[in-house]
């Protein structure tokens, strides 16, 4: 099979991620229009020169998420391909439903280095977020999305208000300055609680939500925040999944995850196979902080926790209100004994 026809037919299976059975599994059948996203529009670009190769029409490559995301129609499962490169963009706007944003790079797990991934990073001490999600429906696949504005009000590297978006190997970081690491509503995923339904049916799947080797966390923040008050919709069903939180903090409120008010969730959050690690210290990695889930949502909803999920550098999976349910071998650092509801 030539080079072109996965440009052009999405066939050729074999050879990329980017490809129709990659796409029929993860959005459906009938996708629809493909856009492209490219550092440069230069013959020096290996991927752009590739693009017009192989028959790719220049309106649909781009060089911005913003101006790529402009151009798809929401609610027809328009795709953007995004290939190797660092995308520079302050708080831009996922608006519209049914939109997906597919990286043709690699999965990065931590902030060092660059090359061969697809990075979507804020640099503007005005940012609150690089990628702003409002949108619904939409998939995100292979991401390495990360916030590092000088300023306390860089607050996460993602601020998602819309519901049903799913990620898939995706990596969320921010945390990576002092100024942010120190501030209270600092997060590496800010699901916009109060926005109704925000949350809903999200799903993170073998992704990496913060880094053990960003500045020391405290204030009491966390790494994903429902909040900062709620509206949830009845089952705003959550589902983490083959996901790793990475961070370090010594500040005993600091957690992994958090419900800061009434109405941040409702009905099950599901944690499956999931790793919460926290680095406590160069010279003191066998002590804790009090807990990984900081649940102050006084309305109904159960955390289920299943599979070989583990925490190791907190104390408990939540301390307060007992909503953690264990089923399986999930553990407590490498020593806890599983639990199952009765």
């Amino acid at each position: 099979m030539r080079k072109r026809d996965f440009f052009h037919t999405g066939l050729d299976v074999s050879r990329s991620e980017c490809n129709l059975a990659r796409m029929n599994n993860m959005i459906g059948l009938g996708f629809g229009e493909k856009r492209y996203l490219v550092s440069a529009k230069s013959a020096a670009d290996l991927y752009y020169r590739s693009l017009i190769d192989n028959g790719v029409a220049e309106r649909d490559i781009y060089t911005t998420i913003a101006a790529a995301h402009a151009d798809m129609t929401a609610n027809q499962n328009d795709v953007l391909f995004g290939f190797p490169g660092q995308y520079v963009a302050a708080d831009v706007a996922w608006s519209k439903d049914m939109c997906h944003f597919i990286s043709c790079g690699t999965h990065r797990t931590n902030w060092y280095g660059s090359g061969g991934d697809v990075i979507v990073r804020n640099t503007a001490i005005t940012g609150v977020s690089a990628l702003n999600v409002t949108a619904d429906f939409c998939k995100f696949s292979g991401l390495n999305i990360v916030n590092s504005g000088a300023n306390a009000a860089c607050v996460c590297a993602v601020k998602d208000a819309g519901h049903d978006n799913h990620y898939f190997g995706c990596l969320f970081l921010g945390h990576i300055r002092a100024e942010q690491a120190g501030a209270a509503l600092a997060c590496d995923l800010w699901i916009d609680t109060t926005v109704s339904a925000a949350g809903h049916g999200l799903i993170l799947e073998n992704c990496y939500v913060g880094s053990s080797g960003c500045y020391t966390r405290s204030a009491n923040n966390t790494q994903l925040l429902f909040g900062p008050t709620g509206i949830a919709a009845a089952g705003s069903n959550v589902t983490l999944k083959n996901t790793v939180f990475g961070t370090r903090t010594k500040t005993a409120g600091c957690s992994a995850i958090k419900f800061a008010a009434n109405n941040t969730v409702d009905r099950l959050f599901l944690i499956d196979n999931c790793t919460f690690y926290n680095f406590y210290d160069e010279n003191d990695i066998t002590s804790t902080v009090t807990e990984a889930i900081n649940d102050d949502c006084a309305t109904t909803h159960k955390i289920l926790v299943k599979g070989d999920s583990v925490i190791t550098g907190y104390a408990a999976w939540e301390s307060v209100r007992h909503t953690v349910y264990l089923s399986g071998p999930a553990a407590n650092g490498g020593s806890g004994i599983a639990t199952v509801e009765t």
